[in-house]
């Protein structure tokens, strides 16, 4: 079931959708097809909020945590903030440190309303929401069919990025969801367990850009096995993992809060996982009536490689002419048995 509500904000109006299945509960904002916030049950069935959200919906339209939204035409830094296809460059805003486009700059979907769309079965709800970009308003090129759809089910939420150019086009579609399982944000996820299934990172230069692969295998930043998130040496994460194994039928992220005994793990067919452990608090209000502090939540970012169409060897993100993009990423919500 689900219910639908409109509020005006700054004289512009924001629908608000409540989707309700057996156990879990998941609400979305039109602006940015962003995902409000998921409540899912802990170990004793109490029913609590699982991701990060700002206590007033004002705070969306200055999101610069991109909290929870979907982040295109470009996940993640592009270097000098340009490209190029086919020996044709373009240039991108350098939004980030004066250098750098970060999640595509002033064009981000997560900046966008979106249009939306509901359908119902027996046991799952479906959210779908479309945007039509277009080229004369961009500096990315050609018009693009953009879709998200959401689908929720007992215990699941599902995303698939769905896409259609008429010119080739740099297009890598992520969600920036900030998940903390304590629970209404009781504690920091400092002390969640981790599991990344990832032997190598693309490694950041000064500027955070993606630049080279390297192994972090035995090192701070090797999460192989089931572990706290602050380990030794541990100053925040920010980091693209490449998959070892591109495997939608297994996850790829673990992550367990060992007091709630919650558990999500994370399925996806894109090839690199950015994680990311809330380094850049705003000033924004969170729900709850909690300070916004370092570490309250850590996302998952499931994309193509990002940087990849600058790093040769790595996927480009390029999406041609004709071709459909389409990716698909799966939150899973449980209770940790071991």
């Amino acid at each position: 079931m689900y219910l639908i509500n409109k509020e005006n904000i700054n004289n512009q109006e924001f629908t608000i959708i409540e989707v309700s299945q057996k156990d879990i509960k998941v609400s979305f904002i039109n602006y940015g097809a962003t995902i409000l916030n998921i409540y899912v049950p802990d170990k004793d069935r109490l029913q609590e909020a699982v991701l990060i959200e700002y206590a007033e919906l004002s705070s969306y339209l200055k999101n610069s945590l991109y909290l929870n939204s979907t982040i295109g035409p470009s996940s993640g830094r592009i270097g000098d903030a340009a490209f190029s296809i086919d020996n044709i460059l373009y240039n991108l805003d350098k939004n980030f440190m004066g250098k750098v486009n970060l999640h595509g700059g002033s064009e981000t979907f997560a900046f966008k309303f979106f249009d939306y769309e509901i359908t119902e079965g027996e046991d799952f709800t479906k959210v779908i929401f479309t945007l039509d970009k277009r080229q004369k308003e961009s500096r990315f090129p050609g018009n693009q069919e953009i879709k998200i759809i959401y689908t929720i089910t007992k215990d699941n939420l599902l995303i698939e990025f769905k896409a259609k150019t008429d010119e080739d086009t740099l297009l890598n579609l992520t969600n920036h969801a900030y998940f903390n399982l304590s629970g209404n944000l009781k504690s920091n996820i400092l002390n969640h367990e981790l599991y990344l299934n990832s032997s190598n990172i693309i490694q950041l230069d000064e500027y955070s850009v993606p630049y080279e692969v390297k192994n972090i295998l035995n090192s701070e930043l090797d999460y192989k096995q089931l572990r706290q998130v602050q380990g030794e040496g541990f100053k925040g994460l920010d980091n693209p993992y490449l998959l070892d194994e591109i495997n939608f039928n297994l996850p790829c992220v673990k992550l367990v809060d060992p007091i709630s005994k919650r558990k999500l793990e994370v399925y996806t067919d894109y090839e690199c996982v950015v994680c990311y452990t809330h380094e850049y608090p705003n000033n924004s209000k969170l729900l709850f009536n909690i300070k916004q502090e370092k570490n309250m939540g850590i996302c998952f970012e499931a994309q193509h490689s990002p940087n990849g169409i600058n790093i040769i060897g790595l996927e480009d993100s390029i999406l041609r002419k004709g071709k459909t993009y389409n990716q698909k990423t799966l939150f899973n919500f449980s209770i940790d048995q071991e």
